[in-house]
């Protein structure tokens, strides 16, 4: 009788994995939504969008670019989760959902809900100073933060530029304070203003006030100068200065869990094809995202969002953003 309903089960899944295999082999059948958990217009709505058309020149049937947006990214997991695991979902991700995560803001977890597909994109941060700013170095800035505290604009504690500069003061010892305002135009024009001491954004956003004068840059969150670009190769980094923080925005993608082996496979080499050719490092250059390596594969991918959740959650505690 033992032996009966072992062979029955062995049947069974082998009939389930036949079917499945058929399933992954007539994949994808339509068109995939692509969940961006952002509003329209933004960095990561371009960012998705582009890669999704530049995905879709090899594909059967297209990635359907669709905003989600609301939560800081968490509407859009939410929804993505509600979706079945058939791999006709993909969720576009950034470090919000991580901090999400972390300060447990949202019933769907990233990590335990969803599986690593690639990440694309890497961001760097700079800090800097506007231009009637009394710091010109980032030694001096520290020297004069760990004394007096140094402000820094924001539109809502603990996002992730409150996360990078709590690691940063952490590190070096400076006394920071929040100060909120409600839009990112009046972040920006509280920098310039010189309402508050520092200015922290990723490279593509402060260029433009860089080249323009109107900031001053004192040191990139890197672990190497950035040479190749003439505005930045006599501004040191946080690593040469022997502050190991390097943290930075980034963008990948991943599916609900459960989906088939054949199906994220069939995915990642979409998407890696698409990584490697010349519009998309083209874009990537315009855009200042090919300065530090940003592919990584579904396993390296998997490990450093684990490595991402264990330092947040490390700087959430250590600094008081969480209890």
């Amino acid at each position: 009788m033992l032996k009966k309903t072992v062979l029955s089960l062995s049947v069974a899944v082998m009939a389930l994995s036949v079917v499945s295999g058929a399933l992954a082999a007539a994949y994808p059948a339509r068109p995939i939504e692509l969940v961006i958990p952002f509003g329209e217009g933004g960095a990561s709505d371009t960012f998705a969008r582009k890669f999704a058309e530049i995905v879709n020149k090899d594909m059967p049937k297209p990635l359907q670019p669709v905003n989600k947006k609301a939560g800081g990214g968490i509407v859009g997991m939410v929804y993505a989760f509600s979706q079945p695991n058939d791999g006709y979902t993909v969720l576009s991700i950034t470090p919000s959902h991580i901090i999400a995560d972390v300060m447990d803001r949202s019933p769907v977890k990233l990590l335990e809900s969803f599986e690593p597909l690639c990440r694309i994109q890497s961001d760097i941060y700079i800090i800097s100073v506007s231009k009637g700013s009394k710091f010109q170095s980032f030694e001096g800035l520290v020297a004069y933060g760990r004394e007096n505290e140094v402000t820094f604009a924001g539109i809502s504690p603990g996002g992730l530029d409150d996360f990078v500069l709590r690691s940063l003061a952490k590190a070096t010892g400076l006394k920071l304070k929040f100060v909120p305002y409600k839009s990112g135009s009046e972040v920006k024009a509280a920098v310039l203003g010189g309402e508050v001491d520092i200015y922290l954004d990723k490279i593509i956003s402060a260029i433009g006030y860089i080249e323009d004068g109107s900031v001053r840059p004192l040191v990139v969150l890197n672990d190497r100068r950035i040479d190749q670009i003439g505005l930045f190769k006599d501004v040191p980094t946080t690593v040469e200065l022997d502050y190991d923080v390097t943290i930075g925005s980034w963008r990948g993608f991943v599916v609900k869990k459960g989906t088939s082996q054949e199906i994220k496979d069939f995915l990642i080499a979409k998407m890696k094809a698409a990584y490697d050719t010349e519009e998309y490092q083209k874009f990537a250059a315009d855009n200042l995202v090919n300065i530090r390596p940003g592919y990584l594969d579904s396993q390296e991918f998997g490990e450093f969002l684990e490595k991402e959740y264990s330092h947040f959650s490390d700087i959430a505690k250590e600094t008081g953003l969480k209890r």
